[in-house]
């Protein structure tokens, strides 16, 4: 029998938080195959076929790599016995801890519990109880009934973004929390920048504006969105961010300029050159846009998410040009290694008919 814990909670689309026994971390990747991080350093990459029970974790640490192959599993095949989630030994209270420190602790037991799951309302119900009990632990309750209130509660929009509001004007001060600092540093959410890239970094203050900016954009308060965007650290997610928004705006002049002067290095700059591509098609200038779509895919050893990307895009393009052959043909090397890929089947259809 193995005895495993493991819980994952998918925040929104493209947010996803993994709590492990002894660790806190995150996960992303496709159907067969996925890449895993936790607390703790460890790096794993599981790959297999979907639907077998077959599969392969490597794990990366330092270098070093180990392997280890599972045989096929039936759904009657060995049980998991799941045990209650209890945060890592270093976030234990001390003994002469204050009363809020290990308050705090028990909620966090408590909340993310497997035996009786909480939902968002009551675990953001349990914190408003907790923040008037002891108001020193309003920044890190704060923090986690943001991320509750995008799991799907029913907290109001209007009140979901006064909170990310909150949160977002304070946060110099929300992260130098002694109890943010203690218990929320393991915290690791993914969020979807765009299709086929996602944040991998701990609950800091980057990760909270891409939070806050992925609320808005479902809001469809894209001119907030952009504007926390320019608030942010500046870097190649941000850039990506800013160009999937100003292309949702019709901002196309101003895409191809966030995307100028790239060279396809790693997944984020072959992103930016999809995104580049897109602009130039929806300008009409579908030639410049299959030499964008032609740069992204030139590596190989970029990610099969972003692959795709590209090749769906570049397929929207040659339909439009009324390519239709070519177009079939980029869909059809998605459908080889994913097979549920979103709209590929719809669009395979409609360019058969």
């Amino acid at each position: 029998m193995s005895l495993r814990f493991r819980r994952s909670m998918k925040l929104m689309p493209g947010v996803r938080l993994n709590f492990n026994k002894d660790s806190v971390g995150m996960s992303f990747g496709v159907p067969g195959a996925r890449y895993t991080i936790n607390s703790k350093g460890r790096r794993t990459v599981s790959t297999g076929l979907p639907g077998t029970g077959l599969y392969n974790v490597e794990t990366l640490s330092s270098g070093k790599r180990k392997s280890r192959a599972a045989s096929q599993q039936s759904a009657t095949g060995a049980e998991e016995k799941f045990i209650p989630y209890s945060p890592p030994t270093s976030m234990q209270p001390g003994l002469f801890a204050k009363k809020a420190d290990r308050a705090l602790y028990e909620y966090l037991k408590d909340v993310f519990k497997w035996d009786e799951t909480d939902t968002p309302d009551q675990a953001i119900e349990k914190a408003k109880a907790l923040q008037e009990e002891h108001p020193t632990l309003k920044y890190s309750l704060d923090l986690l009934k943001f991320l509750y209130c995008v799991k799907g509660s029913s907290v109001d929009d209007a009140t979901s973004q006064q909170w990310g509001s909150e949160l977002w004007s304070n946060r110099n001060t929300v992260f130098v929390d002694k109890y943010v600092l203690k218990y929320l540093v393991g915290i690791t959410p993914q969020v979807q920048i765009t299709s086929g890239i996602s944040t991998s970094s701990v609950y800091n203050e980057q990760t909270l504006g891409h939070i806050y900016v992925e609320l808005l954009q479902q809001m469809g308060k894209f001119d907030e969105a952009f504007a926390i965007l320019h608030e942010m650290q500046p870097d190649q997610l941000v850039a990506i961010s800013i160009a999937d928004i100003e292309i949702g705006k019709k901002d196309y002049d101003g895409a191809i300029e966030t995307t100028e002067d790239i060279e396809n290095e790693d997944d984020a700059t072959a992103m930016m050159l999809i995104l580049r591509g897109v602009a130039f098609r929806e300008k009409g200038m579908n030639d410049g846009a299959l030499e964008c779509f032609k740069r992204s895919l030139a590596s190989k050893k970029r990610s099969e998410v972003m692959l795709h990307r590209a090749l769906f895009e570049r397929a929207e393009t040659y339909s439009r040009l009324g390519k239709k052959a070519l177009a079939i043909k980029d869909l059809e090397k998605i459908l080889v290694d994913d097979s549920d890929y979103p709209a590929v089947q719809e669009k395979l259809n409609t360019l058969n008919a």
